[in-house]
């Protein structure tokens, strides 16, 4: 456990740190009812197939196959958010396949027109990553998991980008019922290559964009509590987000150039059928239901964000 907690905390500290601010923004709303219900604190929960986005060592939870898909109305209908994951044991392990999609509309483009500029069309953007996971038991107490990912960003119709990143996480027991978990996204930071043309306001000529940004590692630290009370069990999750990014007054807590943001969550479940939900993600407060009907799992959610309309999120899971 040693060992690997140095690994990971090198591998951090060698890290570029020259990434631009919110680079990686598109990627952290978070996937799932469940999760989101629960604060987005999900490094540490009991695993399913959305563990291959949170941390890719819950995924060794997951008994045979599994597939999921989610939809989201994100702050109201600024944006559209859709989920799709599959998940099955490999080699020991369990092997995750999934596709994360976040578009919408509401870029304007403008040109000058006497002096003043003016409204041409309206554009649209779309971002794209799709995750290659795979978690595995190491002890009976240690899980660990890694997960690959490609990004294709279209903005507008003449710019784009790739990328392609690296997440690792392991999962603790700590004692009976008690769970600790470290990920890092982005470990070895994640380069977004640009490209597209932009039209010199001065000549009328097009110019090739060819531009990077670095999505700098992000270290999650979480912490997971459940127990029985004949029907019900409770379970409690904590999550705390370290970046390197020096957001300054966009984070809940900051120092330097290390900021820090909170997630909480508290679930009570009835039969292992039934589940309430609350939470806190960053200090907004989300709730949601969840209900399991035979290999089906279907779970809601609300994000009620202090600045933004609430988003509305549903997601099912088929296991077999």
């Amino acid at each position: 456990m040693k060992k690997i907690l140095l690994i990971f905390i090198v591998i951090l500290i060698g890290s570029p740190t020259y990434a631009e601010k919110y680079a990686g923004e598109f990627l952290y709303l978070g996937v799932g009812g469940r999760p989101l219900a629960l604060g987005s604190a999900y490094t540490a929960a009991n695993g399913d197939v959305f563990s291959s986005y949170y941390n890719p060592a819950g995924l060794v939870d997951i008994q045979g196959s599994q597939a999921a898909f989610m939809h989201s109305e994100t702050f109201g209908s600024l944006l559209n958010h859709d989920f799709f994951a599959f998940a099955k044991n490999f080699r020991g392990g369990v092997a995750a396949l999934s596709l994360y999609r976040l578009g919408g509309g509401g870029i304007l483009v403008t040109e000058e027109y006497m002096g003043k500029y003016r409204i041409v069309e309206e554009e649209s953007h779309v971002d794209y990553a799709l995750y290659f996971a795979y978690g595995r038991n190491q002890s009976d107490r240690l899980d660990w998991g890694l997960t690959t990912k490609i990004i294709r960003r279209k903005i507008a119709d003449d710019f784009s980008a790739w990328g392609i990143g690296i997440d690792a996480g392991i999962r603790y027991r700590i004692v009976e019922g008690l769970t600790g978990a470290l990920v890092v996204q982005d470990l070895t930071g994640t380069v977004l290559s640009y490209s597209g043309d932009y039209i010199d306001d001065n000549t009328g000529e097009a110019n090739d964009v060819d531009n990077t940004e670095v999505i700098n590692p992000t270290m999650k630290l979480g912490l997971g509590y459940s127990r029985d009370f004949g029907d019900f069990r409770g379970t409690a999750l904590v999550d705390i987000d370290v970046m390197f990014e020096g957001r300054e007054s966009t984070a809940q807590f900051n120092q330097a150039w290390i900021s820090e943001d909170s997630h909480l969550g508290l679930e009570i479940l009835y039969k292992n059928v039934i589940a309430a939900r609350v939470g806190s993600n960053i200090g907004d407060l989300t709730t949601g239901i969840g209900v399991k009907f035979g290999r089906y799992a279907v779970d809601l959610a609300l994000y009620d964000h202090s600045d933004l309309d609430t988003s509305y999120r549903g997601s099912l899971i088929v296991a077999w």
